[in-house]
Formats: C-alpha cells, structure tokens, sequence
C-alpha cells in the first residue's frame, strides 16, 4: 500500500481510485460515500484509503445495537430481493455494484458444520491437505500468513466456522486457546475441549465484556462477507460486516491481530451470496486497524496489493486473501 504525508490541505481531487463506475476521485468518495456513513479521509493512501470515524460508538453501544437487530423476527426463508428501502445503504450510494446470486443456507439442505470431531487426525496434515477442506488454494493463504505472524502461545476466537480448517492452521502455529463463535452447536472432538471451545454469537454478545480486551488474535475467513445478507437466516443489516468489525476491535487487546479473509476485487454484492470489498469498504473495514501484510495462497511471502492487483478480476469475479491488520 502506497503511503502518503499527513497533509491535511492535501487535495483529494488529485487522487482516484476505482469503482464499478469507473475511476472516481477521494474527494467524490469522501462527500457521497464516507462522510454520509460517519467516516471521512484521514490520509489518501492508496488504493485504500484510511479513514478515521467522526463520532465512533463505544463498545457498549456496538453490541447493544448488534443486539437489537438480532432480536428482530427472521423469516423462515431468507429474502430473494435486496430490500428497496436500505438499498442505499447496502450499495453505498450507488458506488457498489449489484447482481443477484441466491442461497438459503438457514434450510435442513444448507452448509452445516462438520469434522470437528476429526481434530486430531486433522492437525496431522500438511498446508495444502488442510486448505483442500474448505477453499482449496485460496485457504493457503490464512496458513502463510500464521506462518509469518505466528501464535505461540496467544489465545483468540475465530469467527464463522462451518469446518475447523482455520481452528488447525492457527493450533499448527502455536495458538494456545481458541473460542469458536458459530451459529451452530459444533461437536468438538474431546481430547481438543481444553484448548478448544465455542459459542453462539447471541451470548458472545451478550457476556462482551467478560471478553472485551482479552483476546490476543482473531480470524475469520469467507464469514464477515456474508454478514446482514439473511443467507444464514441472520438479520438483514446493510453494515453486518462492518459491525462484525467493531465487534472484533472490542474484543482484541491492543496490539492484537485479525487475519481476514474476505473476497477482494471491485466494491460489489451478489444479493444475497455475499460482498466484494474493493477499495470504499475496505477502508471502512479497516477503520482502527493497521494493515500489515496480505497473502494469497500462490506464495508464502505477502503481496503488494496495489489497484491493479486488487482489480485484476474485474466485478464479480471471487478470490479470497487474507490479510493481517494490527488492532490499534
């Protein structure tokens, strides 16, 4: 990521980033994007911006309002239309692109977890077994990344895990204890309950500040892009992800790591599949993070995510990385 100098009467006019529009200038995105969702441009880096929030909500308030929405009935079926009232919300004033793309994953026929009782037989594979499980190639990437920023000794949570692949790659690279926050009741094989655990989103929620500051990493890969789309039968909520995010910050120790996997590319949302983070709602991603390195699953060493990296596949087009951010 390219930095630049602190300069507050630097003109965001003469820095451009791109979008499904075209490319658009930081000063466009600051007035019709960032400040109308309570951010604005600290620096212009590129190709993603950082951002500071005008009036951040505590911690309190985060999972106070996460709460809320949680309470509101659900419907049985996830909806198949993005919702016309918050469709601004959802596609950031126009800047995202929409397509449809439909699952219903909260059926007796959608993704349920498995192979948490094959723990032990799990940790005993090598990179490429274990990233087989879930995504092939792009899993590599969460592993290289542990590699380089390893977890001897730290205990953290991981976020949305249908199959313990991310709970292994994090054991495999030293991780002391790991909490598992899934919707599902997941069968942890027995000799692994004294360094693995989980629980429901609704009483990590709700006991937040018996866990707020305590953790020293976290993970999550292809969960938080899914976040608010109702695919799981969860809340429709436009920024799920982004309070995935807050979330994550209260419960890191300062100093502490998030290694996030999510789809890179141009800013779009397959309705109700999941969300494409390009350069606007990564930096609203990143807000209280310093971003580190990121890693693909083609190389051990990290990558230079520049625009032409970061839009290579066009909209659309689905490859996950994982990236290491600080919690500042």
């Amino acid at each position: 990521m390219a930095e630049t100098p602190t300069d507050s009467e630097v003109d965001l006019n003469e820095y451009n980033v791109k979008t499904h529009k075209g490319y658009v200038t930081l000063q466009e995105l600051n007035e019709k994007v960032f400040k109308q969702f309570g951010y604005e441009i600290k620096k212009p880096t590129l190709p993603v911006p950082t951002l500071r929030m005008l009036n951040e909500p505590t911690c309190d308030m985060v999972f106070s309002e996460w709460l809320r929405i949680s309470q509101v009935p659900q419907p049985e079926i996830p909806p198949k239309q993005l919702p016309v009232d918050h469709a601004d919300e959802f596609l950031l004033n126009g800047y995202t692109a929409l397509s449809p793309l439909y699952f219903n994953d909260h059926s007796k026929t959608g993704d349920h977890p498995r192979n948490w009782d094959k723990i032990s037989d799990l940790i005993k594979l090598g990179k490429t077994e274990i990233a087989a499980i879930a995504y092939l190639a792009e899993s590599e990437s969460m592993y290289n990344a542990m590699n380089d920023y390893r977890l001897d000794e730290m205990s953290g949570f991981v976020v949305g895990s249908m199959q313990p692949w991310v709970e292994v790659m994090a054991l495999k690279h030293g991780a002391k204890k790991i909490l598992t926050v899934e919707y599902n009741q997941l069968n942890i094989q027995e000799e692994f309950k004294d360094r693995l655990s989980s629980i429901l989103p609704v009483d990590f929620v709700k006991n937040w500040q018996k866990y707020a500051g305590t953790f020293d990493f976290a993970a999550s890969f292809s969960s938080i892009e899914h976040s608010g789309l109702g695919r799981y039968g969860d809340p429709i909520d436009p920024i799920g992800d982004l309070r995935e995010m807050m979330k994550i910050k209260c419960m890191l120790k300062k100093g502490g790591l998030l290694f996030l996997g999510v789809p890179y590319g141009t800013d779009a949302l397959h309705y109700n599949a999941h969300r494409y983070y390009g350069s606007i709602r990564l930096a609203m991603m990143f807000y209280g993070f310093e971003w580190l390195a990121t890693y693909s699953g083609e190389s051990e060493e990290p990558f230079d995510l520049n625009s032409e990296r970061l839009h290579s596949g066009g909209v659309f087009k689905l490859i996950h990385y994982t990236t290491v951010l600080r919690k500042l």
